[in-house]
């Protein structure tokens, strides 16, 4: 089906679908809320399992305010993106969708860990839970530099394949 970039081809599309689904997953618990306030389950969702994307949402907010940003303007142009490349058998669609999920992943746990910084100055040291948090973007970062780095594996593979035929 896919050819001989198969094998890295999926596990490049690894890190674009983790964050989709994700975040596709935190916005839908955000919307389910919105109908249940009154669901304790939902609550702990969003404020425990997905409170990256909350933190996230708040620094988002102060420039654009758009409904559903990082699901609509994000996670769904990025998993578009990975599966043209996929299907298409797009080497550089796939890679860049990697990639750029491999920023948007970095740029959630840096907006995570702002918000566990002290907001006044203090010799006492920061203390990062080791909760659902913590563990949402270990499996991020985690699935997103997987594809990075395979990405980038592949791009150095195929150079050397080149200047090794060009002989």
């Amino acid at each position: 089906m896919l050819g001989s970039m198969s094998r890295p081809a999926t596990i490049q599309f690894i890190g674009p679908a983790v964050v989709f689904v994700t975040v596709l997953s935190a916005e839908g618990a955000a919307a389910a809320l919105s109908h249940a306030p009154a669901s304790r389950l939902l609550w702990y969702l969003n404020l425990e399992l997905f409170g990256i994307f909350q933190q996230s949402h708040y620094f988002f907010v102060t420039y654009v305010d758009i409904a559903y940003f990082q699901l609509l303007f994000i996670a769904l142009p990025l998993m578009v993106l990975a599966s043209y490349g996929l299907h298409r058998e797009r080497s550089l669609a796939l890679a860049l969708a990697s990639n750029l999920s491999c920023v948007y992943a970095s740029f959630l746990v840096y907006t995570w860990c702002l918000a566990c910084l002290p907001r006044t100055a203090s010799l006492v040291a920061m203390h990062v839970s080791a909760g659902p948090d913590l563990f949402l973007c270990a499996v991020l970062l985690g699935s997103s530099l997987l594809s990075f780095v395979v990405a980038h594996m592949t791009y150095i593979r195929s150079l050397y394949n080149k200047n090794a035929d060009g002989r």
